[in-house]
Order: structure tokens, then C-alpha cells, then sequence
């Protein structure tokens, strides 16, 4: 009760930045183009410096092995949200269900869980939750973009090509940690300073520019459609509750279990609305997801930590 209790705060908070993000871009203090440079900012350079500040932790073999878990417990869960999603087939329009698909199988991992976890669990939340990005990453430009390819036909992609997407600063961070971590290699105190201030940005940028993306969203028109609700509550409700009933029979490690569960059931993030837009899928579907389950998740985010706290 009392970690959803924190939860419940938690979001409450998240949701008060994302009103500032919100409210910024109605008063025409943040353009479009703004946002676009804000959001590189928080993937390029803050979200790096958050999970190289995690991986400064001593080492600590149950850490150590609760991580590998969490690679295997990601992928689960990543595989029962691609199953999941097939239910989005059924009298789904052709032009619309990949990106239905995508919305439910990606959550908003970096942007909304990692603050989450933070906020929770500290460092060792991000910890386990770099587990999840990872695999997150692997799966998304593998599957997740062969699934949104379908909109334009299968085209021959050269091997530069298909590896470009995995060089990005947030998996060269996972890396360069994870050798950090093991070697017990510890930055110098002015660059761990250094570090530790532009990690700490990252929940008030990143809820910001999700203020934006909701307020550049039709979000009238997307209470009007029900199969938004049906994609919302597929992710949010159900995939949960699936994983729930997979993990939560497991002898794992609570916090672990807890946080590769919030993790996965994180509103339908951004990253949707930019890969619709890169492959011609449905950009209009994918923001009012994302607006939607944003707004859901101050309920549906609560109420799984307290299901799953209930259930141990």
C-alpha cells in the first residue's frame, strides 16, 4: 500500500510538469521546433548522464544477477505485449494496425518509467530498469520496425543500415556502464558532480516535452474514438495483468519484479508518433494513443503496483 501510495504522489508530480510542458506550448513559449531540440536534448545527453550515474554504484553480486534477470524478464514481457497485440488484427484497418500494434508492444521507458523508478527505488531502480532499455532498443529497431515497414513496402536495407539505429548515445551509456560497473572503474569527483547535475534534469525535460507532444495532439477528437480506449487499455490494463500473473509466481527479487513491471506498463510513449511519421504510418492514431494513455496512467499506473504489492 505505501509504495503505491508513492506511486500515486509520483505521478501526481509528473503530471504537474507535463501541465507546465502543456500550458507552455498553448502560450507560444515553446515552438515546435523547440521541442524537437529539448526531446534531443533529454535522449542525447541527459538520459546518457542518468545511466552512467547509475552504473557508478559499487558492485554487488545479487544486483549483478538481478540484472541478467532483468534482461530475461524484459524480454518476456516485451514477447507477451507483441502477442497481445495481435488482437488489434481483428476488424483493425490495414493502414492503421501496425501502428496500433507498435503503440502497445513500446512503452514510454525512458521518458516516464526512468523517473518513476528513480523517485522509487533510486539508483538501483535505474539499474534494473537499464535492463529493460535495452532489450526495448534491441526489439524495436529489429521487430518494431519491420512491423511499421509494411506500410511502405519491403525495401533491401544494407547491414550500416540496419546497425546505425543500435549507435546511439543511450545504448553506447548502457555499455560503457556496464564495463564501468564490472571493472569498478569510478569517475573522478568533479565529473561524477558534473554528471549527477545533468542526470538530475531528466524528469523535469523529459515530462516537459511530453507536455508538448500532448498539447500538439487533437485530444478532443482522440476521446471520441473507441479504439484508442481498446489500444490504451490493452497496454495499460491488460498487458499488466498478464505480466502480473506470469511474474508474480516466480521467486524473483521484489524490486526487480516491480520495476520491470512498471517499466512495461508505462503509457504508449512518443517514439511512436516519430516512427509513424519516419515509416508512413498512422500519425493522428499514434499521438491521440499517446495522449490518452498518458492521461490513463495516473489511474492505471497506481492500481497495477498495488494489484501486484497485493498479490506477494
Amino acid at each position: 500500500m505505501e509504495l503505491s501510495r508513492i506511486v500515486v504522489n509520483q505521478v501526481f508530480i509528473m503530471f504537474l510538469l507535463i501541465a507546465v510542458g502543456f500550458v507552455l506550448y498553448q502560450l507560444k513559449l515553446i515552438s515546435d521546433q523547440t521541442n524537437k531540440q529539448l526531446a534531443s536534448i533529454v535522449l542525447y545527453v541527459v538520459s546518457p548522464a542518468l545511466i552512467l550515474n547509475t552504473y557508478q554504484m559499487d558492485f554487488n553480486p545479487k544486483d549483478a544477477k538481478n540484472m541478467l534477470l532483468g534482461f530475461l524478464l524484459s524480454f518476456v514481457s516485451i514477447f507477451l505485449a507483441i502477442l497481445l497485440s495481435q488482437v488489434l488484427r481483428v476488424k483493425g484497418k490495414k493502414e492503421s494496425i501496425s501502428t496500433e500494434r507498435f503503440c502497445v508492444i513500446f512503452s514510454n521507458c525512458g521518458f516516464m518509467a526512468i523517473p518513476l523508478l528513480n523517485a522509487l527505488f533510486g539508483e538501483i531502480g535505474i539499474f534494473y530498469c537499464n535492463t529493460y532499455i535495452t532489450v526495448f532498443n534491441l526489439v524495436l529497431w529489429t521487430y518494431g520496425i519491420g512491423i511499421m515497414q509494411k506500410n511502405q513496402g519491403r525495401e533491401r536495407k544494407s547491414f550500416s543500415h540496419r546497425v546505425k539505429p543500435f549507435l546511439t548515445p543511450t545504448m553506447f551509456s548502457i555499455v560503457i556502464g556496464l564495463f564501468l560497473y564490472f571493472f569498478q572503474i569510478k569517475f573522478p569527483a568533479p565529473i561524477r558532480e558534473a554528471t549527477k547535475f545533468i542526470a538530475d534534469m531528466n524528469t523535469p525535460l523529459a515530462m516537459i516535452v511530453c507536455g508538448v507532444y500532448i498539447a500538439q495532439s487533437d485530444f478532443l477528437s482522440a476521446l471520441k474514438k473507441w479504439r484508442v480506449y481498446l489500444i490504451v487499455a490493452l497496454k495499460g490494463v491488460f498487458l499488466p495483468f498478464i505480466i502480473i500473473g506470469v511474474f508474480y509466481f516466480l521467486p524473483l527479487d521484489n524490486m526487480l519484479r516491480t520495476t520491470i513491471l512498471i517499466t512495461a506498463s508505462c503509457p504508449t510513449g512518443a517514439t511512436a508518433i516519430l516512427i509513424a511519421s519516419g515509416y508512413k504510418g498512422d500519425v493522428e492514431r499514434a499521438s491521440n494513443v499517446f495522449a490518452i494513455s498518458t492521461l490513463f496512467s495516473i489511474i492505471t499506473l497506481p492500481l497495477v503496483v498495488l494489484i501486484s504489492q497485493w498479490m506477494i
